[in-house]
């Protein structure tokens, strides 16, 4: 069937996020994007009708009042703004009402039927029902999602109930009359999906009361594994308890459009039933595969339709990822898909081909004005060329112009050079050489940041999301470095190529998986001593295809090695960890990795055989875990390897020969596991190593004719037998050192005992000598005496 080619829509400034089409009014379309504008198509005329500007936030959905299309309701940030079209047909764009009730960015608001309640789900994972009668916060529903709430519809059938989805895979059945949940379907155990992306719920439709009887009163679920799941709502209220979210044991009330039956291969973002031709006979899906299908829904439903081939009506291949899509009643162009925005140039306006956003292109075409008023008129929706008159003098004048633009150095974006006002207080962040902190390109006429680093933050900083906001479509890297105090920025851009964080965010209990999980263009993700709260490792990788470097380390993640890998992923670091079970074959898929880092973790079981797959390795470390077994044979396959760790496992048999032809092996240990033998190496061979360790394996021996005690190997030399000795003779060596040392230490305290008697003696034989003298000099005075008493 041929389909005609498609028109595009141009209004937004930057990625769309939401579209609506008018049920009164067919080809009435409205659309909202990350530019903070809502624009107003009429698909019967070229151009956009008119725009709002609602605010400096992305403004991320819309949704009509019920029952007056003149009515329109706007999110964004945690803000919801109703406008009136017949004031804005008057040039105001002042809201009617504003409701700033819940805490953190709106994802979704809905309206209800007849027009007494709105239903706005949130990032906090709660969901407010606001009463617009009584423009109050009627309900608060929480406790039903533990991570972000994606998406809430009313269910027209019953006027006093919502169902919701999140990111915790969950999909919540509420009476907000009450405010609490029925009903959770939890697809977080659901192992049908056939990527390994998590079962998210991205998107809900509920089909409307006048579709309800034809589709038996069910509701669509766009499933972030690839799955639309078509599920019966009063099945599973008539079911108690919670549901599991496998539809193999419910086939009669659950339909599973998955790849078997040609459903998306990726992602897949929203859900919609159609409004053209026969109203809900088709369900239109959008998914991150770039591809659109449209799904015959009676057919779905028919139990007794054993042929799954025709279930999909038809499918349109797009350029981009779908952000989302709607339907209308037209006859024709019915169907409208949004995805990422690209700059268009007008290529009549041949004198602007250096010039890309908007704000640039108004100034310019008025400076010409000033100079030329017959060459452009400036309206205010629109620029129309009258045709240029010969003016050489002009045509130089404006050559030099830009000339002088594109070879001077152009300054920052306005609005960025404001964001970034908290982080530096220069005009120009970009020219302050000094600091490595904001790093900018060489775009003209304005430079843009495109790389900001944070190290050895103090406690006073902080990162609003005001300031990464406006960075959004240009920064590609951000990194944090012992930045513990600092809060982890609220919202980061999905721009984002490379994210590190090192030794930050710990006073705010870290990271968590969903946070990191939103970065799915990320190519480089480095993650050290940060704690990562996920439930798995597949949290975090499930959206990233183009990963190419995986580093969470130090992290207390806790889980099993993932089933499937996205196979651009060239280094992975998981160290230190909590990480439990076997080494998966799935680490063995990724041929292209050149680095592989597993150690500090509680992995047990064999290493697989094919490790020896992954021909390109060239850093192997599995080092403190609980591996057993034999060294797998298939390790010299690994010819480009150069450090290789296995120490610290439950590794058993004799110590592999084949280790000594491993030309480019540097760095060797097998050290503390239950190895037994002979050493199977020369002294050559060691010598080589940078590193070698074999100790801690009892039952390991070295042949002392090949190896010389000298190597202080760390194990017993081998008996004739070729079982170790009982002590190592540099032990026994060694103890005689010690003993000859004791030795000596006795003699010396023995000389020194000798020394002492000996000065003992000399001093008493001083003493007598001293006393001797002393009487022999009295003596001699007394007979000196009596000699002088004779002469007289």
């Amino acid at each position: 069937m041929a389909m005609a080619e498609p028109r595009k829509l141009r209004g937004h400034k930057a990625t769309a996020t939401c579209c609506i089409a008018s049920r009164d009014r067919p080809g009435l379309v409205v659309t909202s994007g990350e530019d903070g504008c809502v624009c107003w198509f009429d698909l019967r005329c070229k151009d956009v009708q008119f725009t709002i500007d609602v605010g400096t936030e992305p403004v991320s959905s819309l949704c009509f009042k019920t029952g007056n299309e003149d009515i329109l309701y706007a999110s964004h940030g945690n803000e919801i703004k109703s406008f009136d079209v017949h004031m804005l047909s008057a040039g105001s764009w002042k809201p009617l009402e504003s409701y700033s009730y819940n805490k953190d960015e709106v994802n979704q608001v809905v309206c209800n039927g007849r027009s007494s309640f709105l239903a706005s789900a949130d990032d906090s994972g709660d969901v407010k029902i606001i009463d617009v009668g009584q423009k109050c916060l009627y309900k608060t529903l929480r406790a039903g999602h533990t991570s972000i709430c994606s998406s809430v519809q009313f269910i027209p059938w019953r006027p006093w109930e919502v169902i919701t989805g999140g990111l915790d895979a969950k999909l919540v059945l509420w009476d907000f009359s009450k405010g609490r949940s029925q009903k959770i379907i939890d697809f977080s155990s659901d192992n049908s999906g056939q990527c390994l992306n998590p079962a998210f719920v991205h998107s809900i439709a509920v089909p409307e009361m006048d579709m309800a009887d034809k589709l038996d009163k069910i509701c669509a679920v766009a499933r972030g594994d690839g799955i639309v799941d078509l599920i019966n709502i009063e099945s599973e209220l008539s079911r108690k308890g919670a549901s599991k979210g496998s539809s193999r044991n419910n086939v009669a009330k659950r339909v599973c459009l998955d790849y078997s039956v040609g459903g998306h291969k990726a992602a897949v973002s929203c859900v919609a039933f159609s409004q053209f031709q026969e109203k809900g006979r088709f369900l239109i899906s959008g998914g991150n595969d770039k591809s659109v299908k449209i799904w015959d829904c009676v057919r779905c439903l028919d139990s007794d339709n054993n042929d799954n081939r025709d279930l999909l009506h038809l499918n349109i291949d797009l350029s981009k990822k779908v952000n989302w899509l709607c339907t209308n009643q037209s006859d024709s162009e019915n169907l409208v898909a949004l995805w990422a925005y690209e700059w268009l140039l007008d290529p009549q306006v041949s004198y602007l081909l250096l010039l890309k956003t908007g704000e640039i292109f108004t100034l310019l075409c008025l400076l010409y004005i000033s100079m030329s008023q017959d060459l452009f008129k400036c309206t205010d929706l629109s620029f129309t060329m009258k045709p240029p008159q010969s003016q050489p003098l002009f045509h130089l004048f404006l050559l030099l112009l830009l000339i002088a633009t594109v070879s001077s150095s152009s300054p920052l974006d306005p609005k960025q050079l404001k964001a970034l006002k908290i982080l530096t207080t220069t005009k120009d962040p970009c020219s302050n050489h000094s600091s490595t902190t904001i790093t900018c390109d060489d775009a003209s006429p304005f430079r843009r940041v495109t790389s900001l680093s944070f190290a050895n933050c103090s406690s006073s900083l902080s990162l609003p999301s005001k300031t990464l906001k406006p960075l959004s479509t240009s920064l590609l890297s951000l990194s944090f470095l012992n930045c513990p105090s600092l809060s982890p920025p609220k919202h980061l851009p999905i721009s984002l190529r490379s994210f590190s964080a090192v030794s930050s965010f710990h006073r705010h209990h870290g990271l968590s998986g969903v946070y990191l999980a939103r970065l799915v263009n990320l190519t480089r993700l480095s993650i050290f001593s940060v704690p990562v709260s996920a439930s798995g490792l597949y949290v975090v990788l499930g959206n990233m295809r183009n990963i190419t470097s995986l580093t969470i380390s130090s992290a207390n993640l806790p889980g099993k090695i993932p089933k499937a890998f996205h196979s651009n992923l060239t280094y992975m670091d998981l160290s230190n960890n909590i990480l439990t079970g076997p080494l998966r074959p799935s680490i063995t898929l990724l041929t292209g990795l050149k680095s592989l880092n597993l150690s500090r973790n509680s992995l047990s079981g064999e290493i697989p055989d094919k490790i020896g797959d992954l021909t390109l390795l060239k850093n192997l470390s599995l080092a403190s875990n609980r591996f057993s077994g034999p060294v797998p044979s298939s390790v010299p396959s690994l010819s480009q390897l150069t450090h290789l760790d296995l120490s610290g496992n439950r590794l058993n048999g004799v110590v592999p020969s084949f280790f000594s032809g491993m030309k480019s092996l540097r760095h060797l240990n097998l050290a503390d596991n239950s190895f037994h033998g002979v050493l199977p190496f020369n002294e050559t061979f060691i010598k080589n190593l940078e590193f070698f360790q074999v100790r801690g394996n009892s039952g390991l021996c070295y042949n002392n004719t090949v190896l010389s005690w000298k190597l202080n190997l760390g194990i017993a030399p081998c008996d004739k037998y070729g079982l170790p000795l009982s002590s190592p003779p540099q032990k026994q060596k060694q103890k005689e050192e010690e003993d000859d040392y004791d030795d000596n230490d006795g003699d010396g305290d023995g000389d020194k005992k000798e020394e002492k008697h000996g000065s003992t003696n000399k001093v008493v034989l001083g003493v007598a000598i001293a006393l001797s003298s002393l009487v022999f000099f009295i003596v001699f005075l007394i007979l000196l005496a009596k000699w002088s008493l004779l002469s007289k």
